[in-house]
């Protein structure tokens, strides 16, 4: 099941209303209500990164300022075997789902480095 096939598909709706963490402090009728507004509202969430749809015409730009120059030599702290699977994953997967291209060198205006956290919940 995918959001492009059918959105209320029951499998598909089962799926992301045990993926919705819900406040410990509501009550058990507020949870019910707020399943039932997820279903409801199903239609509005995605399952994974290739079920994310582009707006047609987005376009994001960067305005930087003609001749500015940035570092393009980053001092990245190695990444652990479980970083690295993590990371090549989620850009492999975000190269799929067509969220990201390769950039050829010659267009990497900026270099940063990158650190990966951990969500808290």
């Amino acid at each position: 099941f995918t959001r492009l096939m059918d959105l209320h598909n029951p499998q598909r709706i089962v799926w992301i209303t045990k993926q919705v963490q819900y406040g410990e402090d509501l009550t058990s009728e507020q949870i019910a209500e707020v399943k039932g507004l997820v279903a409801e509202y199903a239609d509005i969430f995605a399952c994974s990164l290739g079920e994310v749809i582009p707006v047609p015409g987005a376009i994001h730009r960067l305005n930087v300022p003609e001749g500015m120059t940035f570092n393009l030599q980053v001092q990245q702290r190695p990444l652990t075997p479980p970083q690295q699977q993590f990371l090549h994953g989620k850009v492999n997967e975000m190269l799929k789902a067509g969220i990201i291209e390769h950039a050829p060198p010659e267009l990497v205006k900026c270099c940063a480095t990158m650190v990966l956290a951990k969500k808290a919940h």
